[in-house]
């Protein structure tokens, strides 16, 4: 998977927020190195926490930009691409949702959500989210 349209923001950052061009600044020296690190985690297992050192680093600070490039989406994402969002983000930082009440369907959503992926590693829900950051951008654009 190329995550081209995500790698493409790192450069094309002008209209962007300044936090969002931070975190840009910061990881556009390493663009090949997040690449080759998105490409490996895709390729691993989904419970295997392979990558180390460098791609490791890269790939978190990817992870961080996702989480702000997001926001710069011109519209904003369908409910069930956000719960897609949602279950990669708790995973990705190691965060276990409370057990919602029968009658909190919302929260019972998200619950489920995150359940059916909690299975795999971190490294796994990093990558995963920085994929469907990548095609919500080619969905819907970035705000230019």
């Amino acid at each position: 998977m190329s995550a081209t349209a995500y790698i493409d923001t790192l450069t094309n950052t002008a209209a962007f927020d300044p936090s969002v061009q931070n975190a840009a600044a910061a990881l556009a020296p390493s663009k090949e190195t997040l690449q080759a690190a998105i490409d490996a985690a895709l390729a691993m297992d989904e419970t295997a926490a392979a990558l180390s050192g460098e791609q490791a680093e890269v790939l978190k600070k990817g992870f961080e930009y996702a989480t702000q490039v997001v926001k710069m989406l011109t519209k904003e994402p369908a409910p069930e691409e956000k719960l897609d969002l949602y279950k990669y983000f708790k995973r990705a930082n190691n965060e276990t949702p409370a057990q919602p009440s029968m009658f909190n369907f919302e929260a019972k959503y998200k619950y489920n959500a995150w359940k059916e992926i909690s299975h795999i590693s971190e490294q796994k829900a990093l990558v995963l989210y920085i994929k469907q950051v990548d095609a919500l951008i080619n969905k819907y654009g970035t705000r230019s």
